[in-house]
C-alpha cells in the first residue's frame, strides 16, 4: 500500500549539540522572521545554521537520527533506514512554522531527503508560532484547512496516511494528535528517551453527532463565517467549541473546521439552500434546474451563491475574483443582464441573472456559458 507521511517540523535540528549560550538564543529568538532579527542576530543565526547544515552533508543515518527529532522518527519508521527503498516511492510532507528558524530547519530536512531520494514537500503554515495564543490559533485553524484539504484525496486513493510527531513543539504536537484521530491511519512517537518506536494506529473517531446537530441548527451563521468572521450575536447558539472569538466577532475554530466539512457536504448537497442575502434572489426555474444535478453540483451551485452573497452584501467589495459577476457581453438572453461563474468543467457553467427595480440580484438560470461570449 502506498503512504503519505506527514511530519510535524521543530527546531531540534539547531539545538541538538549545540553549546548552551546559542540553545538560549535560538529558543529566546524562535517566533522571529527573518526580517526581525539584527543584522547581529542574523549574522549568529547563519553562522548557527551553516554548521548544521555542513554536519548533516556528511553524517551518518545513525548520525541524523540523533541530530533531528524529525529524522529520528522519520528513519525509525522505516526500519532504522533498511526501507528506505519504500520511502523513495511515498510521498512525504514537512509541516512547519512561518519563522525563520522553522523554515531554514524544515530545508536542511529536505535536503537530506532528496540526498538520498526521497521527495519531502515543505508545508508552511501561516501564523504557526507560539508569539501568542490568538496568533497561535490562526495557524491551528491554518493547519486545519491543510489537513482538510490535502489528506483525505490521498485516503480515498488507497494511500496510508502517516502522522510522525516525534519532532515540533508541544503545542502543536497537541493538536496533530487531535488531528490523528480524523485524518490518520496512524501516528508514530518515539518511546520516552529510548529509540524504540511506538505506534498508535487509528481510533474509530465519529464526528460528534451534538456539535454536527448544533451546526445545522446554526447552519446560516456557519456559512456566514465560512467566509469571514461574523458579530457574535450571530452565534449566540453555537458551543464555544466550534468558534474563536476576537473582539466580539466569531470565526469557525480549528474544531469547528473538523465538523463543518462534514457537516457542510451534507447540508450542502441535499438541496438548494436559501441565499445568505436578501438582496439575492433565486428563480423557480434556476432551483428547479439546480436541484436536478447531481450532489455535487448541487453543493457547488450553494458555494457559489453563498460568495456571491457575501459579494453583494459587502458592497461589492469581496469575492469579485471568485463571483466574477459581469454583465453579458455578446448574445442577450433577457431577462438576464449578467453572469457569475458556478464551476469551470461541463463546458464552464454559468449563472444567470439580473436586477430588478429594488436592486435585487434575481438569478434567472443556470447553464453551460458556451456560445455566451
Amino acid at each position: 500500500m502506498m503512504q503519505v507521511t506527514v511530519s510535524t517540523c521543530g527546531t531540534s535540528i539547531f539545538t541538538n549539540g549545540t553549546v548552551h549560550e546559542d540553545v538560549k538564543f535560538l529558543r529566546e529568538n524562535a517566533n522571529k522572521n527573518e526580517s526581525e532579527y539584527t543584522p547581529e542576530e542574523l549574522a549568529k543565526i547563519s553562522g548557527i545554521i551553516r554548521e548544521k547544515r555542513g554536519k548533516f552533508s556528511t553524517a551518518s543515518l545513525r548520525e541524523v537520527q540523533a541530530l533531528s527529532a524529525e529524522l529520528n522518527g522519520f528513519i525509525s519508521f522505516y526500519g532504522g533506514g533498511a526501507n528506505l527503498d519504500e520511502a523513495r516511492q511515498n510521498t512525504h510532507y514537512l509541516i512547519h512554522s512561518d519563522t525563520y528558524q522553522g523554515v531554514e530547519a524544515a530545508k536542511i530536512i529536505q535536503e537530506w531527503g532528496r540526498t538520498n531520494g526521497i521527495n519531502m514537500q515543505t508545508v508552511l503554515i501561516s501564523d504557526l508560532n507560539t508569539s501568542s495564543v490568538e496568533e497561535f490559533r490562526l495557524g491551528v485553524n491554518n493547519l486545519v484547512e491543510w489537513c482538510a484539504w490535502t489528506l483525505p484525496g490521498y485516503r480515498s486513493q488507497g494511500y496510508r496516511v502517516i502522522f510522525n510527531l516525534v519532532g515540533g513543539f508541544k503545542s502543536l504536537q497537541g493538536y496533530m494528535q487531535t488531528l490523528g484521530m480524523f485524518y490518520a491511519d496512524e501516528t508514530v512517537y518515539i518511546f520516552e528517551t529510548g529509540g524504540e518506536l511506538l505506534s498508535i494506529p487509528k481510533m474509530p473517531v465519529n464526528f460528534s453527532a451534538n456539535a454536527k446537530a448544533a451546526i445545522f441548527e446554526n447552519l446560516g451563521a456557519f456559512r456566514r463565517m465560512q467566509l469571514g468572521s461574523v458579530p457574535c450575536s450571530e452565534c449566540a447558539g453555537v458551543p464555544e467549541t466550534l468558534v474563536d472569538i476576537i473582539d466580539g466577532r466569531c470565526s469557525i475554530s480549528a474544531w469547528g473546521h473538523v465538523i463543518w466539512e462534514e457537516a457542510q457536504h451534507e447540508a450542502y448537497s441535499r438541496e438548494v439552500l436559501p441565499p445568505l442575502s436578501e438582496h439575492v434572489i433565486i428563480s423557480r426555474k434556476a432551483r428547479d434546474e439546480a436541484e436536478d444535478l447531481s450532489p455535487e453540483r448541487i453543493t457547488r451551485f450553494n458555494q457559489a451563491v453563498d460568495k456571491l452573497s457575501r459579494y453583494i452584501d459587502t458592497g461589492k467589495k469581496e469575492n469579485l475574483n471568485t463571483c466574477n459577476l459581469r454583465q453579458l457581453k455578446a448574445r442577450p438572453l433577457p431577462p438576464s443582464t449578467h453572469e457569475f461563474n458556478l464551476w469551470p468543467d461541463m463546458g464552464g457553467w454559468r449563472g444567470f441573472c439580473h436586477y430588478d427595480e429594488k436592486n435585487n440580484l434575481i438569478i434567472d438560470d443556470i447553464d453551460t456559458g458556451l456560445g455566451h461570449h
